[in-house]
């Protein structure tokens, strides 16, 4: 490991409710709309909701949430889970260059939720496509 890889490691620590623990703060970069980005005191769980802004026009890409993070993105995917499992409405866009954020409207947590329910049933098809084909 280079120098400069130690100065940009993180010590994160997951547990197994989804919540992430880090140590010293990381640098996000100019990526991130640092009005509505902090990040959290070492030692402090993370929480990816706290990144994140009303609206899907300020949505934050995968890219930059695993950036800020220093975690892979199946991490950062199954914090958002997590947090949406226990309540947090993280939202996704559909939009090529979206990402996730928070619900400024009742719409569009609707919108938000009509999709999932459309992908879901599609995946439903393909495993019933699947199985049917085993036979």
């Amino acid at each position: 490991m280079t120098q400069d890889a130690k100065r940009e490691a993180v010590p994160v620590l997951q547990h197994q409710d989804g919540k992430v623990e880090t140590g010293p703060a990381s640098q996000a970069g100019p990526y991130l709309h640092q009005q509505f980005t902090t990040a959290p005191p070492q030692g402090q769980a993370v929480k990816i909701a706290d990144f994140l802004s009303k609206g899907e026009s300020h949505a934050v890409p995968l890219r930059h949430l695993r950036e800020l993070l220093h975690l892979p993105a199946r991490t950062v995917r199954l914090m958002i889970r997590a947090e949406r499992m226990g309540g947090t409405p993280i939202l996704e866009s559909s939009k090529a260059d979206g990402g996730y954020y928070l619900p400024d409207s009742d719409h569009e947590r609707e919108r938000c939720v009509q999709r999932l329910r459309r992908r879901a049933a599609e995946i439903v098809k393909v495993a019933d496509a699947i199985e049917r084909g085993a036979q």
